[in-house]
């Protein structure tokens, strides 16, 4: 998950809106889209799944998010248990747990993210 092509902006030493709705759907891997912008080294985005889709590598990255629509399940590379994570529901993945999400449902997933660089 890159931030490449994407302004990075001033500290979060003023008040500001940060609007992802005015920023363009870009492709992540077949079925995943984002709107996203850096703000203070950290990827805040609106991630959707489509239905069915999901991630083959491993996220380091940890996450705070929330659920908007649909319902995204995670898998860890541990072999810990899945986390499912429902709409009107948040949660946190931990920073260097391996990770990857996907849509189980018939319809699409979105959820609100902000990354925790590893």
């Amino acid at each position: 998950m890159g931030t490449a092509g994407y302004e990075t902006l001033a500290a979060m030493n003023e008040d500001r809106a940060i609007s992802l709705s005015a920023r363009e759907w870009q492709d992540d891997v077949p079925g995943i889209r984002a709107k996203e912008e850096v703000v203070s080294a950290r990827r805040w985005a609106i991630v959707a799944y489509a239905p069915g889709a999901k991630r083959e590598e491993w996220c380091l990255d940890g996450h705070w998010g929330y659920v908007l629509a649909g319902a995204i399940e995670y898998e860890f590379d541990d072999g810990g248990p899945p986390l499912r994570v429902e709409a009107g529901e948040g949660f946190a993945l931990k920073t260097g747990r391996g990770h990857r999400g996907r849509n189980l449902a018939d319809g699409e997933a979105q959820l609100f993210l902000i990354d925790d660089p590893a």
